[in-house]
């Protein structure tokens, strides 16, 4: 017994095979990516401000027989000066505390004590206590001896205060400029779209 095997009709495509197009991201999400990440950038511009503007260097200047002002400047502005009489103020002193590092050691700051309070004359506490002494010792002669040469101290603690204010200004204007750059590639893909637009048939 033969097997006879019927023959099959040939296929014939009536388009031509191509590949796929690549995929283009439409210009409105691009626009709606843009704009989140423009203002994602905000909040990274408002904290790096704020750091960088911490009051972190105190002067503290007296003239001959008073009065002396005390005066807490950050990176872009400084505060009003605090004004105290020679009766105001009644001593200095260096005030004592543990390392928050969880060291057995201490840290220092000099403080002026007034009749409004007691004010430090350092930002930051410093390991050294004869550097938190200078301060006290040079107030204290002034306020014992009345004649004594007017001065100007301060202490500055600026670089390290603003160093995390630079770290979020920094990624502010990094997340800037890739919201920039979304935006420009969403212009462009706009222009695209109404010029596919214009094209007969299309």
């Amino acid at each position: 017994m033969s097997l006879r095997v019927l023959p099959t009709r040939e296929r014939v495509y009536d388009e031509a095979v191509s590949d796929s197009a690549p995929s283009v991201t439409p210009s409105r999400s691009l626009f709606i990516g843009a704009i989140s990440v423009l203002a994602l950038s905000v909040p990274f511009f408002i904290f790096g401000l704020v750091f960088m503007n911490v009051k972190a260097r105190i002067e503290f200047q007296c003239q001959r027989g008073g009065p002396c002002s005390l005066t807490r400047i950050g990176l872009l502005t400084r505060e009003e000066p605090i004004t105290f009489t020679m009766e105001e103020m009644q001593s200095a002193r260096v005030e004592r505390d543990r390392s928050p590092r969880g060291e057995q050691q201490n840290i220092y700051r000099p403080v002026l004590v007034t009749t409004r309070g007691e004010f430090p004359l350092s930002h930051h506490w410093v390991a050294e206590e004869r550097e938190a002494n200078r301060a006290v010792i040079s107030i204290n002669q002034f306020l014992k001896r009345p004649g004594t040469p007017g001065f100007t101290m301060w202490h500055d603690d600026r670089p390290r205060a603003s160093r995390m204010g630079i770290m979020f200004t920094v990624a502010a204007v990094l997340v800037l400029l890739f919201g920039l750059w979304l935006t420009w590639r969403a212009v462009r893909r706009r222009r695209q779209e109404r010029a596919q637009s214009t094209v007969p048939g299309v």
